[in-house]
């Protein structure tokens, strides 16, 4: 068995069902496992979050009716969302969008790094894998756009293209630095160069990868179009742009795709720079010898979600207290800032990393 089944394989034997089936079978249960008891838990706590953080920012009363304290508003949202769908039917274009967006929602789930055992897929080519699934959800986004028929649907969607050509440039460079420290682009690979402890980790190993650790991340902010830096969607003479026409059913995947995008952008910069999912090592060595593989993957997922919601909580609360910037305005930004800046720490991480070798 091999080590991609091993975490699925160990959680069925352990409650004593559904043993025996082929590799496959346990693949589709993982993805599913993923979606229902990692991702929507998370997006329910990031929009929650959200919301109390605006009502305390504006100095009203936070949601607070549905369930204890308002846990529950955002269970009540999608209910109110899906009441709301529109009869107009469904354009070639919009189809086209609805399934791109299904299909970088639902494959791109195999290469998200959960965990030393939860890994479906760790090649060379893993920490580029989701990269490309951005602009993929990106490209579904224009589509989304120009299925409008609207100057509001149409130019939300040319500017979301600038911005994520704008963003993807920066955010490939950064990329390329972690290598250049990890020595490969494995997800293993880039976590094990990482340690537990903050000094351990690449944002801290030399002042070129915090700077590639930030550029990182405002580039992913870019190219997916998150807020504080949606300039192609926020803007008030386009009226929402993409999103203009959406409710219902489109309303929400199209939320839930933008959350995707913002998760799984948070996910992977934790794994690049801040650690990964990486345990104490007594802690784990006791788990070994104990043979708890179980409770390893359940901990260190515990601590790769810890480590994102707070980098998530931060860039919400950023955008929360800053203004929305023009589209121009991203993507000077972009292309005179955050790529010099990328450019730079390339240049200066493959310098260190060539210095420590001679070391």
């Amino acid at each position: 068995m091999n080590l991609e089944s091993f975490w699925v394989v160990s959680w069925v034997n352990s409650i004593g069902f559904l043993s025996g089936l082929p590799e496959w079978c346990y693949a589709a249960i993982s993805l599913l496992c993923i979606f229902f008891f990692v991702l929507i838990p998370s997006l329910v706590f990031i929009v929650f979050f959200d919301r109390k953080l605006s009502a305390d920012l504006q100095a009203r009363v936070g949601p607070n009716r549905a369930g204890p304290a308002g846990v529950l508003q955002p269970i009540a949202d999608l209910l109110k969302l899906l009441q709301k769908d529109t009869r107009s039917p469904w354009g070639w274009i919009e189809s086209l969008w609805i399934s791109i967006h299904s299909m970088v929602l639902y494959s791109s789930l195999a290469v998200i790094p959960l965990g030393s055992l939860a890994l479906l897929l760790d090649t060379e080519m893993s920490a580029f894998l989701p990269f490309w699934s951005a602009l993929v959800l990106a490209l579904g986004t224009i589509l989304l756009g120009l299925s409008q028929g609207t100057v509001a649907g149409w130019f939300g969607g040319i500017r979301v293209a600038a911005q994520a050509l704008s963003g993807a440039f920066p955010a490939l460079i950064s990329l390329l630095c972690t290598g250049v420290r990890a020595g490969g682009f494995r997800w293993t690979v880039l976590a094990g160069s990482q340690g537990f402890a903050p000094w351990s980790w690449t944002v801290a190993s030399n002042p070129f990868q915090a700077i590639a650790f930030l550029v990182f991340v405002m580039s992913g902010l870019v190219l997916l179009g998150i807020a504080p830096l949606e300039g192609g969607q926020s803007m008030s003479d386009i009226h929402g742009g993409v999103a203009t026409h959406l409710s219902g059913r489109r309303l929400v995947l199209f939320r839930f795709g933008r959350f995707y995008g913002f998760f799984c952008w948070s996910v992977i910069s934790v794994v690049l720079f801040l650690g990964a999912w990486n345990l104490p090592l007594q802690f784990r060595e006791l788990l070994v010898r104990a043979e708890l593989y179980p409770l390893i993957g359940f901990f260190e997922l515990v601590c790769l979600l810890m480590k994102t919601f707070c980098l998530m909580m931060v860039i919400v609360w950023i955008a929360r207290v800053n203004p929305r910037s023009r589209v121009d305005q991203i993507t000077d930004f972009t292309w005179k800032v955050l790529s010099p800046f990328s450019l730079s720490a390339l240049v200066g991480a493959g310098i260190w990393a060539g210095w420590r070798a001679f070391l």
